[in-house]
């Protein structure tokens, strides 16, 4: 697998976690204000996402990095 394709990788991983999360959040935005609607796990459930895409976003941009430096593009 080639760095680009493994960068590839990585932002459709990131893509789908986004997704995944503004799915979350559209969720929570359609629930009414009640205490039972939205479970502290639905919210545990968004920052696992958003840590998940930020570290994605590290790796795509360590591989960018390595690429450049290593002037493999």
């Amino acid at each position: 697998m080639t760095i680009d394709e493994l960068i590839e990788n990585l932002r459709g991983q990131q893509h789908i976690a986004n997704e995944e999360k503004t799915k979350l959040e559209e969720e929570f935005a359609d629930t009414k204000l009640n205490p039972y609607g939205i479970t502290s796990i639905d919210f545990s459930r968004r920052q696992e996402l958003y840590e998940l895409m930020i570290k994605l976003q590290g790796g795509i941009e360590a591989l960018e990095l390595a690429k450049t430096e290593c002037n493999l593009g």
